[in-house]
């Protein structure tokens, strides 16, 4: 092989590592955070709706809301914590407030 040859290969080397580091896998990181994040979405809107279903008399707000933060907490954090109490809380909210607009 050329010498020039190997002394370019070996100044690209770095350049694309470093490129892969600070652009690729940050790239990869966000896409799968945001497969993620429309998961935990989807189950919570499954939660609340299975709950509205359990208790469609009004008065049960409470019960409602432990089932679903019960029936999350035993999807995600069967094992090992992966999301927190108030991020389950949040994900609640967000999919009751989804739920009341799509009704309107």
């Amino acid at each position: 092989m050329n010498e020039n040859l190997f002394q370019i290969i070996l100044m690209i080397i770095p350049i694309l590592s470093t490129a892969i580091t600070y652009f690729v896998i940050p790239y990869i990181r966000t896409n799968i955070d945001t497969e993620k994040l429309a998961q935990y979405k989807e189950w919570a809107s499954l939660a609340v709706k299975t709950a509205e279903m359990l208790w469609q008399e009004t008065g049960h707000g409470k019960d409602k809301k432990q089932y679903a933060v019960d029936f999350l907490n035993r999807i995600f954090n069967a094992r090992k914590t992966v999301i927190s109490e108030e991020q389950i809380n949040v994900l609640i909210e967000a999919a009751v407030r989804q739920m009341k607009e799509e009704s309107r």
